[in-house]
């Protein structure tokens, strides 16, 4: 059992992290990845420049770390792991599946768009951020695969189509490129981003029609049937 000494220097080390995380985060939203520099997330952080290097060891590995934490809302949790993704995968409705991946998939996006123009840049300079981002990919694509699949237990795909085409179009629709389309460049809501996604998605994958019923009680619920720009 750690001693309460042990404990409080953990701590501090972790809030340390925190603080430095924190800087990083908004001089990238404020400024972009090129020009923040590790003496300016030091001095924002209020810790001397080396401690920066010593705990993330370059300005790309700080970044991704920011990424991670930004994107998990709170919870180090595997994403598939998490609570939603459980009930996701047991759901005995295939709308219920889409329903239930795209309210919490599109809130990863929501949380980390501010990072998306650094992650961009860095990812085409910095080879230890252009390895995350293909990490991500490729988590992305198992994980939507893993909800596809069950879409397909369900016996839910529409005739003609398998899991692994199915899958292709998941990656493609419910990617970062089609939320920066609709929500950042051309103005909107995340709710209707979600409801529209969620149509689509019913509609290239499964063998019924969307059904309003099937999101619940879902935060993009009272968009269905709406404007797509409310």
């Amino acid at each position: 059992m750690p001693t309460v000494k042990g404990a409080t220097r953990a701590s501090r080390t972790l809030a340390t992290r925190r603080r430095m995380q924190s800087a990083a985060h908004d001089l990238f939203v404020e400024q972009g990845y090129a020009a923040t520099t590790m003496d300016q997330i030091a001095t924002r952080a209020g810790v001397a420049v080396q401690t920066v290097y010593y705990t993330f060891r370059s300005k790309g590995r700080l970044l991704c770390e920011v990424v991670d934490v930004v994107a998990a809302g709170g919870d180090v949790t595997p994403v598939m792991e998490r609570e939603w993704a459980r009930e996701m995968l047991a759901a005995s409705s295939a709308q219920r599946v889409l329903a239930l991946g795209v309210e919490h998939g599109t809130a990863i996006y929501e949380r980390v768009s501010d990072l998306w123009p650094s992650l961009g840049a860095a990812a085409s300079v910095d080879p230890d951020v252009a390895a995350y981002w293909r990490t991500i990919g490729a988590g992305r694509r198992d994980g939507q695969g893993r909800m596809v699949a069950r879409v397909e237990e369900l016996e839910g795909l529409r005739y003609g189509l398998d899991a692994v085409h199915a899958t292709d179009l998941t990656v493609v629709l419910f990617g970062h490129e089609v939320y920066r389309g609709l929500v950042i460049d051309s103005g909107w809501s995340p709710g209707a981003y979600r409801a529209w996604l969620f149509t689509t998605l019913a509609q290239q994958l499964l063998a019924s029609e969307p059904d309003p019923q099937a999101v619940g009680n879902l935060s993009y619920a009272g968009y269905l049937g709406g404007s797509d720009r409310a």
